[in-house]
């Protein structure tokens, strides 16, 4: 059997909400694509990451018994954030300020293991 590397595209388009018809405040679910080997075993996606104006929000959606890495990587693959979480909490939602980034192409990436998921986003103003 042929192993190809693919890349999974799993969740939803970009999506826009709107808080109120008053408000401008937006918010886009990143869309998580995970590279990994052809593999006859599902992947899940154990965490939704919502990008907001100033921040993204990463939620756990199931247990996590890992350590797990959260980075942010601009265009020329720079890391502009990094933490390492020792002990994920289902219950608690992990924020990453973007004050201070500039208007560009970003990465996020997710790391458990040996797989990496990743997720891309513009930043279409600066964020001060």
């Amino acid at each position: 059997m042929k192993r190809l590397s693919i890349v999974l595209l799993i969740g939803i388009s970009f999506m826009t909400m709107e808080a109120n018809t008053l408000s401008e405040h937006r918010t886009k679910r990143l869309v998580i694509k995970i590279w990994h080997q052809h593999r006859e075993v599902p992947v899940s996606i154990p965490i939704e990451a919502i990008l907001d104006e100033n921040s993204i929000e990463v939620r756990f959606l199931e247990h996590v018994d890992k350590q797990v890495i959260f980075q942010v990587k601009d265009q020329q693959g720079n890391i502009m954030f990094q933490d390492v979480i020792v002990t994920p909490n289902e219950a608690e939602v992990y924020k990453i300020d973007l004050k201070g980034y500039k208007v560009g192409h970003y990465e996020f990436f997710y790391i458990e293991g040996n797989m990496p998921l990743i997720g891309e986003f513009e930043i279409e103003h600066s964020i001060h």
